[in-house]
């Protein structure tokens, strides 16, 4: 689909005090159908590093666009802008105090406006900085060359192989646990299988349809059916689909006692080799058992980190004051102990390699990042997506899983593989690409559509982007919109997945987020927290503006926290509307997660008059359909609904003109 690269003619942008789009009709079932489809086509700039709480692209920047525009606009015009290249919002200045992950604020300068915000993470601040004013592609590509060439030939050894022409990629493990009973140690193992051509789309082919081990010997066997059940092998017949981790729990096979890994601490239990898969030169993949010269590579790892002093490794400790327990739950209490000895070597070096290198600013932003973006590939909870034949990367849950069976990655290999460290410095390159494919809404066919949008790259200013929370970033040059997406009441501690990257940079490894739920009153004090990071927001926020963000829960306590808040800080609810924006989850759901946000439009109360909320719910489901709103997502829009038909009111003339002058 062609997009027009005219800005559409005599687009009405809202004055001060005027009436927006976002508060009048914002078009929910369009935007969420966009956000669904752009999860199919991802923009590159989000790929440079993982980020857990990014809103969708196409929502944040609908969000953004409605709220400057008049509610007079017609829809066609929003869609028109919307798929623009040209920059509508020039001019004006978009704050988010919130940044995670950056859509907010990408968004809003791809539309034209110069934009601030911060976050409490410093990680999050250096990814949106790095996405407003990426690198060069080429500059990052040619030092990251530099840097693997440095890698290879100071650890490449260590990689080896016992055939020519084969290169290993992946390094499978087994936890070797004892018995807190009985005292005795044997292999943990879900089952005996470590991969299988299944026909999957995308899938790696294989020469044996079943890929499995023998437990006892931990020789490797490929099997020639889909259907076998068992191995037989030494005189047994092994069933496949036995092991010894079941439901959650490690069973004995000597007294049959079942342990937790908090009990085995099996994040630091010894490990032992299952098996290797390599690369061929057909590009084809097998798989071999331990050899010696794996061994003797994994003593020589264990050497060279004894001797190396000039490495820039973890030296912290987890924090044990937890919302989540993982990994401390698995005995791990340090971040050097969620790496192997080789992992801790290569990434060391070229954290130490990146450090003394002669690199401007964002080259070496950019770098820091492939190499931080790498972590999740390159550590000790790794797993294996058995009929995709590609690696579980920490965090593909949202938290420290641990798997039976990890899987440890060759991070300089030249080819295949997921998260090595050749692909996540492309990845970073990728991101400073200025034409990306992403979803618009035709408005004439009444469909979604994938075309090609040319933005401008780098040269972004990124002065006010800065590590602080909320409540402090209330001084700093005005802004005309307050646009973001807070921590939620049930929250995820993003803070304690981010420690786990934030220790390897000159970074503190504990964060402390102003906006947690915690006291005797859990949801008051929330309330009063945001309501702090609110006030800040409005005092940079021009007259007659309104600040808009995303919120979602099932809980009562939560809304009501929201309640406390808006009144606290003198703000009055002048629009709400759902949008759906974690339809993603897939089988990391389940029936109690929220999968539609709830937009609220908030202006100072001095700035408004009270007025009826004609929205309802039931509207709001018929408008999405047939997009579905599971029982959680109603009970999460009758209560912002509730919520928000106490506080609700349309704009006065303070500041500007109504809609009706």
């Amino acid at each position: 689909m062609a997009v027009s690269r005219e800005l559409p003619a005599a687009l009405t942008m809202a004055r001060p005090g005027m009436l927006t789009l976002l508060e009048a009709g914002l078009p929910i079932r369009e935007l969420s159908l966009l956000a669904a489809a752009d999860r199919r086509s991802i923009d590159p700039v989000y790929g440079a590093h993982r980020w857990w709480a990014r809103r969708p692209p196409a929502i944040m920047r609908g969000i953004v666009l409605a709220a400057a525009l008049s509610a007079d606009a017609p829809i066609y015009k929003f869609w028109s802008a919307f798929a623009s290249p040209k920059e509508p919002l020039a001019g004006l200045r978009v704050h988010d105090p919130f940044v995670g992950g950056g859509s907010t604020l990408v968004e809003a300068a791809r539309l034209g406006a110069a934009v601030s915000g911060g976050d409490v993470d410093p990680l999050a601040v250096r990814i949106v900085q790095h996405e407003l004013a990426p690198a060069p592609a080429a500059d990052v590509r040619a030092a990251g060359e530099l840097m693997l060439a440095f890698l290879c030939e100071r650890y490449g050894d260590l990689y080896p192989d016992q055939t020519e022409g084969q290169v290993p990629l992946h390094y499978f493990w087994l936890h070797e646990v004892t018995c807190p009973r009985c005292g005795q140690a044997g292999l943990l193992y879900r089952n005996l299988v470590l991969a299988r051509d299944v026909g999957k789309p995308g899938a790696v082919v294989r020469d044996d349809p079943l890929i499995v081990f023998c437990p006892e010997d931990l020789s490797v066997h490929g099997l020639p059916r889909l259907d076998r059940r068992e191995l037989r092998h030494l005189g047994h017949r092994w069933p496949l689909a036995a092991g010894t981790f079941v439901a959650g729990r490690y069973v004995c096979p000597s007294c049959g006692r079942k342990a937790s890994h908090r009990e085995l601490a099996t994040g630091i239990a010894p490990r032992r080799l299952a098996a290797v898969e390599v690369t061929v030169d057909e590009g084809r993949r097998r798989f071999r058992a331990a050899g010696p010269n794996d061994d003797h590579a994994l003593s020589r790892a264990v050497e060279h980190l004894a001797d190396d002093l000039r490495l820039q490794l973890p030296t912290g400790r987890l924090s044990a004051d937890r919302h989540d327990d993982r990994p401390v739950s698995f005995g791990i209490e340090t971040v050097a102990q969620l790496f192997t000895e080789r992992q801790l070597l290569v990434l060391g070096a070229a954290v130490s390699w990146l450090r003394s290198a002669d690199l401007d600013v964002p080259l070496r932003r950019a770098l820091s990042l492939a190499i931080s973006n790498a972590l999740a590939t390159n550590n000790k909870l790794c797993g294996y997506a058995t009929d995709y034949g590609r690696l579980s990367a920490l965090f593909s849950v949202r938290g420290f899983p641990l798997p039976a069976l990890t899987v440890e990655l060759n991070p300089l290999h030249p080819g295949g593989g997921r998260g090595t460290l050749h692909q996540c410095i492309e990845r970073v390159a990728r991101s400073a690409w200025p034409t990306v494919r992403r979803h618009v809404w035709s408005a004439r066919e009444g469909a979604v559509r994938l075309t090609e949008m040319s933005f401008q790259a780098g040269n972004r200013d990124t002065g006010d982007i800065r590590v602080a929370g909320a409540a402090d970033q209330g001084d700093g040059p005005q802004t005309d919109l307050c646009v973001f997406d807070p921590p939620y009441f049930d929250y995820i501690a993003y803070s304690e997945l981010s420690e786990f990257y934030r220790a390897w940079g000159d970074q503190p490894t504990v964060v402390e987020s102003s906006l947690l739920p915690h006291g005797e009153n859990p949801a008051e004090q929330f309330g009063l927290d945001f309501a702090r990071c609110l006030r800040a927001a409005t005092r940079r926020l021009a007259t007659g503006r309104l600040v808009a963000f995303t919120y979602h829960s099932s809980n009562p306590d939560a809304w009501r926290a929201i309640g406390i808040a808006l009144d606290d800080a003198k703000l009055a609810v002048t629009g709400i509307w759902p949008v759906r924006s974690d339809g993603h989850m897939g089988h990391h759901s389940h029936p109690g997660n929220c999968e539609w946000d709830l937009v609220v439009c908030c202006r100072r109360i001095s700035e408004t008059a009270r007025a009826d909320l004609t929205a309802s719910v039931a509207g709001w489901v018929r408008a999405v359909a047939p997009l579905k709103v599971s029982e959680s997502d109603r009970a999460s829009m009758d209560l912002a609904h509730t919520m928000a038909r106490a506080r609700f009111a349309s704009p006065t003339s303070a500041g500007g003109l109504t809609r009706d002058s």
